[in-house]
């Protein structure tokens, strides 16, 4: 149906053939990857780390990478999944790679790229010769994780969100927000739990992968690790504290906030004329700019802005989202969790919400962005029901 040419996507020193959608090539391939993760699910079952009554469940939604790609949308529509495939099979050939270590803020880091494609590499698949493999390879990774999940929170709560319909288009897809969203939902619980070593290899590996998700992870572990959940006065304090410092530290932290603004301005069609903000102008200009960015990021795009279908859809993702926040939080003490700690964890989720409000520039790009932020949350609440559960009982 369509044939895009890698050689204008692939970011590398030379164009990687792949099969082209709805060609013989592609089935099998696809096919293949399909039926080694239904393997791995029977034998999943039947060791008892699924719960059997969920195994249709899992075979349509591991089914659903067919139905994206090619199918809804021309995969040239999310370009970079080209990028991070043609990097996982020059790394599978020991292939040198190109731009593997990136400077970022003064030192030399891994690229994102590389490591997401070096994690997919030790994924057992029979294929990665289409754009729509590393969805198969993401699928498995949740197959994985999910193993995890079962045995610490509600197991019909956690199928439950196999459905929302945001984590089943991001998971039928051959990018990163699957890793951001392990990574992210790990830390949270082994913060929770106190597993300092975890917790940072967790925080290491997300920096990394998608950086600005880091910010609110680590006030989460200073203020959980530092017991000030236990009264609202430390919790408040530390608030002030927090506010205090990014006013003190604005010189030092704004002109990277203003890199990543102008980035994703630029990335998103924007002309470096049209951009306005201006790092000179202040703390109080920043914090002006901050506010409407911010509200503009918890609801936009609204349906009339996304347009057709796909708007409306995301729209009422967004309402339900916050009515499944607001249903929580009028219910924390029904579900036997301590508001203390529910307040350090928000202030984190807030905090990161904030600066993605502040950096983002593209409606279309804003539902991409809260669902790799709030998914890891809506997992995390429903570990803190478990766990709370089982403590009762």
């Amino acid at each position: 149906m369509f044939n895009v040419d890698v050689t204008n996507i692939f970011n590398v020193d030379q164009a990687l053939g792949f099969f082209s959608g709805y060609s013989l090539e592609y089935f099998l391939s696809e096919l293949s990857n399909y039926l080694l993760l239904v393997l791995f699910l029977i034998i999943f079952v039947r060791i008892k780390l699924i719960p059997k009554e969920y195994f249709i469940i899992w075979l349509i939604f591991l089914i659903t990478p067919f139905f994206f790609n090619y199918l809804l949308f021309d995969p040239g529509y999310m370009g970079d999944q080209f990028r991070y495939m043609g990097v996982l099979n020059f790394v599978h050939q020991g292939a040198d790679i190109p731009d593997k270590f990136l400077d970022k803020f003064g030192f030399s880091t891994v690229s994102t790229v590389y490591l997401v494609a070096t994690i997919w590499s030790y994924v057992p698949i029979f294929s990665t010769m289409t754009v729509v493999s590393g969805a198969f390879i993401n699928k498995f990774l949740l197959l994985i994780f999910y193993c995890y999940l079962y045995k610490i929170a509600d197991k019909k709560l956690i199928t439950f969100t196999l459905i929302i319909p945001s984590f089943l288009l991001y998971s039928s897809l051959s990018l990163r927000e699957i890793p951001i969203i392990i990574f992210a939902t790990l830390a949270l619980i082994f913060m929770y739990k106190k597993k300092y070593m975890l917790t940072f290899i967790s925080i290491l590996l997300l920096f990394f992968i998608k950086i600005q998700n880091v910010p609110g992870l680590i006030v989460i572990a200073i203020g959980y690790f530092l017991n000030l959940q236990k009264n609202y006065f430390r919790i408040a304090l530390y608030s002030i504290l927090l506010l205090a410092m990014s006013f003190i530290l604005y010189d030092y932290y704004i002109p990277y906030l203003d890199l990543y603004k102008l980035a994703f301005h630029v990335e998103d069609g924007g002309g470096e004329l049209e951009y306005t903000f201006n790092i000179n102008d202040g703390y109080f200009a920043f914090l002006s700019d901050l506010i409407p960015s911010f509200v503009d990021f918890l609801i936009r795009p609204l349906p009339f802005e996304a347009g057709g279908l796909f708007g409306v859809a995301v729209f009422l993702e967004v309402l339900a989202l916050y009515g499944f926040f607001v249903y929580f939080i009028s219910r924390l003490d029904y579900f036997g969790i301590d508001k203390k700690t529910f307040l350090i964890f928000s202030i984190g989720l807030l905090a990161t919400a904030l600066l993605y409000g502040f950096i983002a520039s593209n409606y279309g790009t804003f539902s991409r962005y809260r669902f790799s932020i709030y998914f890891p949350f809506i997992i995390f609440f429903i570990f803190l029901i478990s766990e709370n559960k089982r403590a009762r009982n």
